[in-house]
């Protein structure tokens, strides 16, 4: 399977600001909620580390590259992602993963 066609999967790891979290989570769960009507999007998933409270790390595949560039040019997506930037501590940790 050629580099492109390979699903890809994300670790991304979110730090909300702490006197912010509900308005963080209710803007990613929105963001979850459109992605996974996207035909490329296989899973995503928000989940909270048990060692780290104040952090959350969002699982995600896609079919491709392709599908996840995709999903990145959504407008829910670049607006979502401009609001969060005033919800967040710090800017998210994007890890970008092929299977073995």
């Amino acid at each position: 399977m050629s580099e492109p066609d390979r699903p890809l999967f994300l670790v991304v790891t979110i730090r909300p600001k702490l006197d912010r979290m509900a308005e963080a989570e209710a803007q990613l769960q929105s963001m979850r909620r459109n992605t996974l009507t996207e035909p490329g999007c296989v899973f995503m998933h928000l989940v909270q580390p048990q060692d780290d409270p104040d952090s959350w790390v969002m699982l995600e595949m896609f079919r491709s590259r392709a599908a996840w560039d995709e999903h990145m040019r959504q407008p829910y997506n670049v607006e979502g992602n401009i609001i969060l930037e005033d919800l967040l501590r710090q800017p998210s940790d994007l890890r970008l993963m092929n299977a073995k």
